[in-house]
């Protein structure tokens, strides 16, 4: 559902199989709902509060900001799990947001070829909806630095006044050498032997494996490597939670995207920092003492929060969810609760018809939420712990259809941007030219569990090949950087 007036809310066609696209695994139950008391997203800075079977009162004494829905073998005592929460926060770690793309999202329009025999060939595959080899306004494309003019931004992904763009994670050179250059392109990204089914392709690539698979690839890594009573430690960001942080026994959880919409009402007055305005001072009367400290407790949180919400220069698209998500991600992961993965799904990428009205807006948005997130986490002095990861369940056709459209295809595009990230290309561009093609298809230049493989034995930690069946992925870089991270 959109709110009036979400920019999100396009209009575009899709197909049946796609009626239900997102990461839910929606035969789960939770066990449990946790409130999260206000001052966990300040991290507790007074210890968490104990709590006796019968009174929750002094738990939830500033109040809650909302539940988490708890996936697990069974209930956690919520002091027990924010004690577990606070004392694996204190230690840093390294942090994983996963944002999926419903639908396929076209990376020829994303990403566009420019090498000249590859530009000609795109430009006849897609007479319509093709994008200019250059130019200026939406309709155009930006070459992008370190790719020896193979690819080139769309402009509608380029940063635009006050709001930044992929180019600006990308950086003036996009050279892995580069500490400017935290966006790692990989434009070709699938498996091999590509289904192009909604419903197959996304639970392999949740699963990280090309089998039916009980947990996700996060999820068994968490089984491993994980707590086993936090269940902030992997948050999907919706009503369920995400088949890729899915577990057997490690406990996470999910919360609404409304966690976010933080504020405080005293017996409905607005909080003000003059406690005297509110609660009158009157000599020696105990009660009114009472009063007055309660309510300037809540008055200090209520800054404390603030502090954690809201950070200078993080300039985020408006009347977007997946700005409200991000957001959301970012206080979760700035609050000290120990969380280290979380999932956003966004979008309807699903563009069989008129495509350009289609993915354009939504590209836009995607670019500038991205740049935004990036500073956000900088104005909260983690963004050196925190990897952010884009992808889709698959590419689209490499030519248009009737409807000028394109249909499911191989090959997507796949990001991941950070400040420890190696950014530039880091996957071979798919050739657009007819002897280049599979079928009609984008050839797949890169392995999406390779991708994985780096993320585990790199970032988050762990043996990749004890997580991810079917064999040793090893990541091959186009620009022949060592790795994807930086030391």
């Amino acid at each position: 559902m959109h709110e009036p007036g979400d920019i999100d809310a396009i209009k575009a066609l899709h197909c049946a199989d796609c009626a239900r696209s997102d990461s839910a695994a929606l035969d789960l139950a939770p066990v449990d709902h946790m409130p999260i008391p206000t001052e966990a997203l300040t991290g507790f800075p007074d210890g968490v509060p104990g709590m006796s079977r019968l009174d929750r009162r002094r738990f939830l004494r500033n109040g809650f900001v909302g539940f988490a829905s708890v996936y697990a073998a069974s209930k956690i005592p919520w002091v027990k799990a924010f004690e577990a929460a606070v004392a694996e926060g204190a230690v840093p770690n390294s942090k994983l947001v996963m944002v999926f793309l419903n639908g396929g999202n076209d990376g020829g329009n994303t990403f566009v070829p420019f090498e000249q025999a590859q530009y000609d060939a795109y430009a006849a595959l897609r007479p319509t909806i093709k994008r200019a080899q250059g130019g200026t306004g939406p309709g155009g494309s930006t070459v992008m630095p370190g790719t020896a003019g193979r690819l080139a931004f769309a402009n509608v992904l380029t940063a635009n006044g006050t709001l930044g763009g992929l180019d600006t994670l990308w950086g003036p050179t996009g050279d892995f050498n580069d500490p400017a250059s935290t966006l790692a392109l990989f434009p070709a990204t699938d498996y091999p032997n590509p289904n192009f089914s909604h419903f197959t392709s996304r639970d392999w690539w949740f699963a990280g494996a090309l089998q039916q698979s009980t947990t996700g690839w996060l999820g068994r890594w968490l089984d491993m490597y994980g707590s086993n009573v936090n269940p902030l430690q992997a948050v999907s960001i919706g009503s369920n939670v995400s088949k890729m942080i899915r577990a057997a026994k490690a406990p996470v959880s999910s919360v609404p995207e409304t966690l976010g919409g933080f504020g405080f009402n005293v017996g409905g007055a607005p909080v003000n920092t003059e406690v005297g305005s509110l609660v009158g001072a009157v000599a020696g009367n105990a009660s009114t003492a009472r009063s007055r400290a309660v309510y300037g407790q809540t008055v200090q949180v209520a800054q404390q929060l603030g502090g954690v919400t809201h950070t200078p220069g993080a300039n985020y698209p408006a009347n977007s969810s997946l700005s409200r998500r991000l957001q959301l991600a970012a206080t979760l992961l700035s609050a000290n609760l120990g969380t280290r993965i979380v999932t956003i799904d966004w979008g309807s990428f699903d563009t069989h018809g008129n495509q350009v009205a289609g993915q354009d807006p939504q590209l836009t948005v995607l670019a500038q939420a991205l740049s935004a997130f990036q500073a956000d986490l900088a104005g909260r002095g983690i963004d050196q712990q925190v990897t952010t990861v884009v992808f889709s369940e698959f590419g689209r056709r490499a030519g248009e259809n009737l409807s000028f459209g394109t249909d499911h295809g191989a090959g997507g595009p796949l990001m991941v941007s950070g400040t420890k990230v190696r950014g530039g290309l880091g996957g071979a561009p798919a050739p657009m030219t007819s002897s280049g093609l599979v079928r009609g298809n984008l050839a797949v230049t890169t392995d999406f569990r390779t991708v994985y493989a780096s993320l585990i034995n790199e970032w988050l930690g762990g043996d990749a090949a004890a997580v991810l069946p079917g064999g040793t992925f090893t990541l091959t870089r186009e620009d022949g950087a060592p790795s994807l991270f930086r030391p």
